[in-house]
């Protein structure tokens, strides 16, 4: 694309960005309630309710847009119920093929690998190493399409990814944690346990993404959302945001 054709584009972006301001809109938005996706805000006396990389997206979708959100702090399994009923408009997070039913994928923020991460000592180096231990994994969490259905996997589905790393270094039922590993990596530098981890095995990719529900009232600005999700991708404000929060600094 040439550069007149380049700055037409972004024109007609920003027109459309004005005319979607002009007639702003509330959206109900459920946030993954997985640190560091969405969390309390451990300030109590602080304005927002709750923070993380997903809360950091929609302020700066509100402030790119003129919309507003009604943020609900909701387990994992709840959200898709959610986006399936229709109780929420949209939610940020790893797409799964089987969300197609019910949810259509929009911006895709950054890449995601989804896997398993064993307790030192446990060899992860295939597939088939799975089938001998049991794998903790956040309850309704979508791993993998085959991990997820295979009756050969045992697995402790627990509340959250925190639980689940703390039961296997205290070798209570799980041997391992299932789920994205930038997460599970995450809690498990900051709850300062790296040392009690070993293999890891990488069973997928996917994308963090805008999941907007099917049976929303407002599908009618689902491109409206999207297109102001886009811009923050397209200028390095959401892989930021995702890093400033996914590798703080010690």
């Amino acid at each position: 694309m040439g550069g007149g054709q380049t700055r037409w584009a972004t024109w007609a972006l920003c027109l459309a960005l004005l005319a979607a301001s002009a007639q702003a809109r509330e959206f109900k938005v459920d946030l993954i309630q997985f640190d560091p996706w969405a969390k309390r805000n451990p300030d109590p006396t602080a304005a927002e309710p709750n923070v993380g990389i997903i809360v950091d997206l929609l302020r700066e979708f509100e402030r790119r847009s003129g919309h507003s959100t009604i943020q609900t702090l909701t387990p994992y399994a709840r959200v898709e119920r959610d986006l399936e009923v229709g109780d929420c408009d949209f939610s940020i997070m790893a797409w799964g093929d089987a969300r197609a039913a019910y949810a259509n994928r929009g911006t895709a923020f950054v890449p995601l690998d989804f896997g398993v991460r064993a307790r030192k000592g446990v060899r992860i180096r295939s597939y088939e190493d799975l089938k001998k231990i049991i794998v903790g994994a956040p309850r309704g969490l979508k791993v993998d399409p085959r991990f997820d259905v295979d009756p050969e996997i045992r697995k402790d589905l627990v509340l959250d990814y925190t639980l689940a790393i703390r039961k296997a270094v205290a070798d209570r039922d799980a041997m391992a944690v299932a789920g994205s590993l930038s997460t599970i990596g995450h809690i498990i530098h900051k709850l300062k346990l790296e040392a009690e981890f070993g293999d890891v095995l990488v069973l997928n990719t996917t994308y963090l993404t805008v999941a907007f529900s099917k049976k929303s009232s407002q599908l009618g600005a689902e491109a409206q959302v999207n297109a102001v999700f886009k811009t923050m991708v397209d200028d390095g404000t959401a892989k930021r945001i995702y890093e400033r929060w996914m590798f703080p600094p010690d």
